[in-house]
């Protein structure tokens, strides 16, 4: 990998095949070759035209923007960081370490969104391991082109479905990266122990097929059995040389998360930060807004649903939230009735045929009141009588005044706060924003957003804006699961997250954070989440929680030293202790070189 790194002999991407296979690169370049005038032309792109005069000047990045939430300032951050994490990694990564709430929007969501979309046109160096559909066959062997001997996680896309901006191919790789910088500032994974990875099987994006810059396979996406093939032999490649390692799926398509997420659950180390990760935040916070309002855990039996939304992280919240009703006493199926699910076309019963839908696993949450198939939204309401609105549907404004006001009406009567999740991003595809909930309920709802919103002052009070951000909870999941030793991610553990999480923020901000008596009139903010600035004490809280339910569930590999023994022989403060001293802090190590290396 050397020679990618020196300035005389590196040709970065222009590398021909040949080349790469002889040089052990196959793998660690996007992975088609480019011409030096390709490479050319990147440069003068930016030469030519600055972001500032593109920005003015192009329309569709005007637009991009003005969507996504992010600025020129943001950028430019972005960019000034990633110049310093090819130069200096320990520096970027003290650097992210120390400031996390500041730069944390700049290295994930939202800027992350805008890295991957212009992946192509600012990409300068390799990171992360690419494997292709063109690989097939040799990714056994082109995985040891990785030069680190050993893994502790992986983070894999197809690039199908970044956040809330769609197919972005091979650009997908930036996701992988950003959540791996995650890893390492909140749970403290060793940056040279991580591997990002970017499953590249073509695009179904008509402006990347066109774009001469484009990086990734031109072609149509593979899908059906090949594309199951191609996943399959990646996760055997990676598992062989890295058993041991947790694989975190990222940002699939609804259809290929569910499936894949229960092919390898069962046997590997693997979870879905879109399913998995989505649900336990959101339950984290739904938790939260419960113990703020004085109840217990087991009033989340009385909260009802209405989902605008029928994709993966939709179910995945779902899902979580029902395994939490059941586990407080609720059957089963008098959990499933406590939600009712719509997507495009409107409320999904069992009137519906499961072959128009884009994810048929929400048919096993369809309503029996055929009456209503197809209902929208505020219908839907009317017979539900909600108490709490999720939202992940990317339809902006869907969620009205008319429907927040009739959510605040309803749960008054069961003597609880509405909790309003429009999880939507990035901003501009948000159901409603923070300041919209706050005012149609006059500041009686209890409001968490995906996207960042500022603050709102209604009636002179100022309402913070929680964001219900997997930032939160994946960092901690991932963390619990390797230094804990876990076999494998289960639901359970998932919930103990959830719980560790809400746990944590009450914890953090104490009686400020409670209301004084349970009134569903009270206007008191409520923080959902806890701060950003501690993120590593969350995460160390969240692991703990994960390997003692994953010990209770006999999920923890006995090692002489290890987490388990920790647990059962000294407790779980000690457990903590251990978690801790297995966490990476960025410092520089002394080094020294022996004679015969500085004559050479």
């Amino acid at each position: 990998m050397s020679v990618l790194r020196d300035p005389w002999f590196t040709k970065g991407t222009a590398f021909t095949h040949a080349e790469r296979e002889r040089l052990a690169l196959r793998g660690l370049l996007p992975p088609v070759p480019t011409s030096l005038d390709v490479q050319k032309d990147r440069i003068m792109y930016d030469w030519a035209k600055g972001f500032k005069d593109r920005r003015e000047a192009e329309s569709r990045e005007k637009l991009e923007l003005a969507r996504s939430g992010v600025t020129p300032e943001m950028i430019r951050r972005h960019r000034l960081l990633q110049d310093l994490h090819d130069r200096n990694e320990t520096l970027y990564y003290h650097l992210l370490q120390e400031n996390f709430k500041d730069m944390a929007p700049i290295v994930y969501t939202p800027t992350v969104g805008w890295a991957c979309q212009h992946f192509a046109h600012t990409y300068r160096n390799a990171r992360g391991m690419y494997f292709s559909a063109n690989d097939k066959g040799e990714m056994h062997s082109m995985v040891y082109n990785w030069p680190n001997e050993h893994v502790d996680a992986v983070v894999v896309t197809d690039g199908s479905r970044i956040l809330g901006l769609g197919d972005l191919g091979a650009g997908g790789m930036g996701i992988s990266i950003g959540k791996l910088d995650c890893y390492v500032a909140s749970a403290g994974f060793d940056p040279r122990r991580v591997l990002p990875v970017c499953l590249d099987v073509g695009t179904n994006n008509e402006y990347l097929l066109k774009d001469p810059l484009y990086l990734g396979l031109r072609q149509k996406r593979i899908t059906g059995d090949a594309y199951v093939e191609l996943v399959d032999e990646m996760m055997a490649a990676i598992l062989n040389r890295y058993p041991r390692a947790l694989v975190q799926f990222e940002d699939f398509t609804a259809n290929h998360a569910n499936l894949l997420l229960e092919r390898y659950r069962n046997h590997h180390l693997v979870f879905n930060d879109d399913i998995q990760g989505t649900g336990c935040s959101a339950l984290a916070g739904v938790l939260t807004s419960l113990a703020a309002q004085g109840l217990r855990k087991c009033a989340i039996k009385r909260m009802r649903f209405l989902v605008a939304g029928a994709g993966g992280s939709a179910l995945g919240v779902v899902d979580s939230i029902r395994q939490a009703m059941v586990r407080h006493g609720l059957s089963d199926e008098e959990a499933r009735r406590n939600f009712w699910i719509c997507d495009h076309h409107g409320l999904i019963t069992t009137a519906r045929d499961p072959s128009t839908m884009h994810n048929e696993t929400a048919m096993k949450y369809a309503r029996p009141e055929t009456k209503y198939e197809k209902a929208d939204l505020v219908t839907a309401a009317e017979a539900a009588r909600p108490t709490a609105l999720l939202g992940f549907s990317t339809a902006h404004g869907i969620f009205t005044d008319r429907l927040l006001k009739r959510v605040q009406h309803y749960a008054s009567h069961e003597q609880l706060r509405p909790l309003i999740l429009p999880m939507s991003n990035p901003t501009s595809n948000a159901e409603c924003t923070h300041a919209e909930a706050v005012f149609a309920t006059n500041g009686r709802a209890i409001v968490a957003t995906g996207s960042p919103f500022p603050d709102a002052d209604h009636d002179g009070i100022l309402y913070p804006n929680n964001q219900a951000n997997n930032i939160y909870t994946f960092p901690g999941i991932a963390l619990g699961a390797v230094a804990g030793q876990c076999e494998r991610v289960s639901d359970g553990m998932a919930m103990a997250a959830a719980e560790a999480l809400s746990k944590h923020t009450m914890d953090v901000y104490g009686d400020a954070n409670r209301m004084i008596c349970l009134n569903p009139n009270d206007q008191k903010p409520i923080r959902l989440f806890p701060p950003l600035e501690g993120a590593r004490n969350a995460a160390v809280d969240v692991a703990v929680g994960v390997v003692v339910q994953a010990a209770e569930e006999g999920l923890v590999r006995r090692h002489r030293t290890g987490a388990l023994e920790v647990l059962e022989n000294k407790g779980e403060m000690s457990l903590r202790r251990y978690i801790e001293r297995w966490m990476w802090s960025a410092k520089y190590a002394s080094i020294s070189f022996s004679a015969a290396t500085v004559r050479s």
